[in-house]
């Protein structure tokens, strides 16, 4: 019997306003983003992606404009046979365009969400889960995750953290604060004896941050993120030469296998972190993250920004031995409100998988694909 045909593919933004804007190295955030895109097929089967649309806000009409008037017409009337087989169909065919455009990034992020939505749906033809049908059989229902994006100004954070169950702990910090060191000591106070991190997102200089790296080795953060601008390797490979440093942590903003093992040979870093819905999709990203298992690092996934990306993190996390924590954004973000049917369940530092086939039954509400801007 063959593959069905792909019929449609709907692309969604959904924009959610906050109420208390999130302040950033690169500017204000006050309206979350969110990219999904949901492909058909005239056998009825159906799934939903996610594309990042993170920062800057008016970024995301080029992802949304790649996936209507570009990967729409290259997947429609193709077969859902292998979700592998099509991202390499379109990573070869975008290749020359974005070229030619200079927006690598942005065609990849659009490939990434298409991508998770052909897996979807596979994986609901198929009447299994996600994470067992990249895996080939039976994977973990629930997966280590860790807060992030708490600021720093309030250690307090941890404890309402805490009560929504977790157990590690991520603050953004910044590279213009005089007093990081102190913000950073009274935030390990309020961990104790918890998982601690730190986001510095390209906000330092090497030069800044060295006479830092004792004191900031002293507070036992699992990792430092990005503290240099994420194309300035060699920033990164001095860093890591420092006799004592605190571990360092990348990956978000480099793309594609090919990125990861550039980063993997220049700065040998204590973790990686692909993000699925920017740097490479479901197909490459575990291709990625074997990659990074078998070089050394810790795999954790980069995630911030909606719950399709959430789950689909969490679903190749669980489908991969040797993946380490997840990241959850757990501040009030209105994507999840608007988007979800019933909150993300947290027990003990793990999230929960969604029950049923693919990404999970019911996972969003089912006015989603009417009630927002669609094309």
């Amino acid at each position: 019997m063959s593959a069905p045909k792909i019929t449609r593919l709907r692309v969604a933004l959904v924009a959610a306003p906050l109420a208390n804007p999130i302040v950033a190295p690169f500017g204000t955030v006050r309206t979350r983003h969110n990219i999904l895109v949901r492909v058909e097929t005239d056998d009825g089967a159906w799934g939903i992606g996610e594309s990042w649309g993170n920062f800057p806000p008016w970024g995301c009409r080029d992802r949304v404009d790649i996936l209507v008037n570009v990967i729409r017409p290259l997947l429609v009337g193709q077969r859902l046979d292998d979700p592998s087989r099509l991202y390499w169909m379109l990573a070869d065919r975008l290749r020359a365009l974005a070229n030619q455009l200079g927006a690598v990034g942005p065609f990849q992020q659009a490939l990434a969400g298409a991508d998770i939505a052909l897996w979807d749906a596979a994986a609901r033809r198929a009447g299994k889960p996600l994470a067992d049908f990249v895996r080939g059989g039976p994977s973990r229902q629930s997966v280590d995750v860790y807060a992030t994006n708490l600021p720093i100004s309030r250690p307090e954070t941890i404890e309402a953290m805490a009560a929504k169950g977790h157990a590690r702990f991520k603050f953004r910090v910044s590279g213009d604060d005089l007093a990081i060191v102190e913000r950073l000591r009274d935030a390990r106070a309020a961990a104790g004896a918890r998982p601690l991190m730190a986001d510095a997102t390209q906000s330092f200089r090497l030069e800044m941050l060295r006479p830092l790296a004792r004191r900031l080795a002293e507070l036992s953060l699992e990792w430092l993120e990005e503290p240099f601008l994420a194309d300035y390797l060699e920033a990164y490979a001095k860093w890591r030469d420092e006799p004592v440093r605190p571990p360092v942590a990348l990956g978000e903003n480099s793309y594609r296998l090919d990125g990861f093992r550039r980063i993997l040979d220049i700065v040998h870093p204590d973790v990686a972190q692909p993000d699925i819905t920017k740097t490479a999709g479901l197909s490459e990203g575990r291709d990625i993250c074997r990659a990074i298992i078998a070089a050394g690092p810790r795999a954790c996934l980069h995630m911030y920004g909606g719950p399709i990306g959430l789950y689909a993190s969490a679903h190749l996390t669980a489908a991969i031995d040797g993946m380490s924590w997840l990241e959850m954004d757990s501040m009030p973000n209105p994507l999840f409100e608007m988007l979800l049917p019933e909150a993300p369940v947290v027990r003990e530092g793990k999230l929960l998988l969604p029950e049923g086939p693919g990404l999970g039954d019911d996972l969003l509400r089912e006015e989603v694909f009417e009630n927002f801007e669609i094309r």
